[in-house]
């Protein structure tokens, strides 16, 4: 990151857990290295064959700063309850979201691992030029925010349409995909999408994106 002057890794392990006759699922993905520790637990619900979120928990740390998510899903009430506290990398600023969200009538949301199972298995919808389309949570970023700006006290949480084009590699056959991911990180470049690959399963293999600063985020899965 910034240029190459910061560099770290992660290993770690990914345990799936899925009971169709139950319906239900669970990961948990857990990694660390010098000064990182990351930790993901995500439960769900098997729907008619659809991947459905209930909870999402994390924590990291970095260089000394934590970060934590939280994400419970009421699908009686049709709420979301969100609560992430976070630090910017240069400056160390506290950034935190506290919202409740209302879920849309007739659209269901996603998050990482849902789409992951739902997309495996043939169930996010496609658009009529063959656009795979989902919904997900993100935290509100006001117009012009940098990645180590914060705003005390204003953010929220708003449901937001991801579209990618899935396709296969010319060199290799597998199946690849270009993500837009400035709508979640200010980080993230717009004219720099992310690179997936995906193993002959439909399951996510690997992760390329360049951002800004000179950065770069690689992540591959074995």
């Amino acid at each position: 990151m910034l240029y190459a002057l910061l560099r770290y890794s992660v290993g770690g392990s990914m345990v799936e857990e899925v009971d169709t006759s139950a319906g239900r699922y669970r990961v948990l993905i857990t990694g660390s290295g010098t000064g990182v520790s990351s930790r993901i637990e995500a439960r769900g619900l098997i729907d008619n064959g659809r991947y459905r979120p209930l909870e999402l928990k994390s924590a990291h740390s970095f260089v000394g700063r934590p970060s934590s998510l939280s994400i419970t899903y009421d699908y009686t009430r049709g709420l979301v309850d969100y609560h992430a506290v976070g630090h910017t990398l240069i400056s160390g600023r506290r950034r935190q979201v506290d919202d409740v969200v209302v879920l849309p009538p007739d659209q269901p949301i996603d998050d990482g691992v849902s789409a992951g199972f739902n997309f495996a298995a043939g169930r996010l919808e496609q658009a009529p030029d063959g656009a795979y389309r989902m919904f997900v949570l993100r935290r509100s970023r006001p117009k012009g925010e940098g990645p180590d700006d914060v705003t005390p006290g204003a953010y929220r949480v708003e449901v937001v349409p991801v579209r990618f084009q899935v396709g296969p590699d010319p060199a290799t056959g597998k199946l690849t995909a270009q993500l837009d991911m400035s709508s979640w990180s200010s980080w993230a470049r717009a004219d720099q999408p992310a690179r997936l690959v995906f193993t002959p399963e439909r399951r996510l293999e690997s992760i390329d994106t360049r951002l800004i600063w000179g950065s770069t985020v690689r992540m591959r899965l074995s």
